[in-house]
């Protein structure tokens, strides 16, 4: 049976409230969840709630039908009557970043999780047990999920202002692109870039109380490549 959990801000006066509520998920998107999981390698001992406390992270893809321990970090609202949508990606990536392991894009993926229990909760952060009931990898978005050309780049070209820093990776054909400005607020994606043209995959977008991610399959047309690759010269291949 799915429970309620609330989770607030751990480090603002912020209610806990669902994914995407700060911001309307990308038009073209087909799963809109968080990135506010944290997935353990099995069950660390004392449940560490403390955001400098350590604890090992999972190397291994959810799968469905499996129970996992995760730290969910708020904002964070789930009311029991659907899944929720949470972002997974291997422990070193979430943990550095996807810019500095590009080899581990392939294995990233989006999991539908149902809440069985709440293990541990304080402030800002708790530990459920979830019970994973679908998993779609993001290599596999653009022939499991249908193409769309809704909405726009808008919101991911970085903004032509003093103090935006931006970075970028390749591996095969995969492209990570991010940008922030000031550490206060940021926007990130995973595109694919072969034969067929440039397609968004995956899109993330983070405040200091924001952790969103969305997962679908947005061709670019022509000039939005090339807006893209004006806004991020190419750094050559990896992989």
């Amino acid at each position: 049976m799915s429970i309620t959990v609330s989770v607030p801000c751990p480090g603002c006066s912020h209610f806990a409230r669902p994914a995407w509520s700060a911001s309307p998920a990308p038009r073209w998107a087909t799963l809109a969840g968080t990135a506010c999981v944290e997935w353990a390698d099995g069950s660390p001992p004392g449940l560490p709630l403390g955001v400098s406390e350590p604890f090992l992270r999972s190397e291994s893809l959810p799968l469905p039908g499996e129970e996992r321990v995760v730290r969910i970090r708020g904002p964070f609202l789930t009311d029991g009557r659907a899944p929720f949508w949470a972002f997974f990606a291997p422990a070193l990536a979430a943990l550095n970043g996807l810019d500095d392991y590009p080899e581990l894009m392939p294995d990233c993926a989006m999991a539908a999780c149902t809440p069985l229990a709440v293990l541990a909760h304080e402030g800002g952060y708790a530990w459920l047990r979830v019970r994973v009931e679908e998993v779609t990898k993001m290599v596999e978005a653009t022939d499991r999920l249908p193409p769309s050309s809704a909405g726009s780049l808008e919101d991911l070209l970085p903004p032509d202002r003093i103090g935006v820093t931006s970075s970028q990776a390749a591996w095969g054909s995969l492209r990570y692109y991010d940008w922030s400005f000031q550490g206060n607020t940021g926007r990130w994606a995973v595109c694919t870039d072969d034969e067929r043209g440039m397609a968004v995959l995956l899109h993330g977008a983070w405040t200091f109380d924001q952790d969103d991610v969305a997962l679908g399959h947005r061709p670019l047309s022509p000039s939005e490549t090339a807006q893209l690759r004006a806004a991020w010269p190419d750094p050559g291949h990896s992989g």
